[in-house]
């Protein structure tokens, strides 16, 4: 009798495991359209606000716009931030704490830099010209919502350098040189201090 309750129970357990291993591994991707106006969704960042609805910036390659797209919880709203025909490569995507969005990006007919946020109308702001910057930009927002950038530059330079506003003023500093700084991914501590990962090109090497 001890022995029946025994494999009861053992059967009992693994039906419960093997029915929640089923449960988890059902999940169903939904997969939607939000632009089609063109060739659009070339170099996407996407971010979530504070009811878990999806915030994306891209670049529209048929207008060589700057594009964001945001949903409402109903419908996806798209708006075109950058509009000066120039190619704007590169996008990355924060909100801040009152869900509004800030994107880095590459102007890429000047090969600029640049920044551009909406508080309820969009700002554009030209952050370095130093060369060809703005390359593989990544951008996290610190505890006072303002912004910090990675990005790459490939000429003269070929380096790593980092961007931050610091309440007052723009600040640039050059944190790695020698063709390093590639596909830059940029994120922030609890006390605010940068952390970036890269690749180094010349010894195709994964670099922090």
């Amino acid at each position: 009798m001890k022995k029946q309750i025994t494999i009861l129970i053992l059967a009992l357990i693994t039906g419960v495991i093997f029915c929640g291993a089923v449960s988890a591994a059902d999940g169903t991707w939904n997969i939607e359209t939000v632009d089609s106006t063109g060739n659009v969704g070339v170099d996407t960042s996407l971010a979530l606000d504070n009811n878990n609805n999806p915030h994306i910036s891209y670049y529209d390659e048929t207008n060589g716009d700057l594009k964001y797209a945001s949903y409402d919880g109903t419908q996806w709203n798209i708006e075109t931030v950058d509009n000066t025909g120039n190619p704007d490569y590169y996008t990355s995507l924060a909100l801040d704490n009152n869900n509004n969005p800030h994107i880095s990006y590459m102007d890429g007919t000047n090969r600029d830099l640049k920044y551009a946020y909406n508080d309820g109308t969009w700002h554009i702001e030209t952050i370095d010209t130093a060369g060809a910057v703005g390359f593989f930009s990544s951008i996290a927002l610190d505890s006072d919502n303002n912004p910090h950038i990675s990005y790459y530059v490939s000429d003269p330079y070929y380096d790593l350098k980092y961007a931050y506003w610091d309440g007052t003023q723009w600040n640039i500093e050059t944190v790695d040189s020698g063709n390093a700084g590639a596909y830059t991914s940029l994120a922030l501590d609890n006390n605010n201090n940068p952390h970036i990962s890269y690749y180094n090109w010349d010894i195709g090497d994964l670099k922090y």
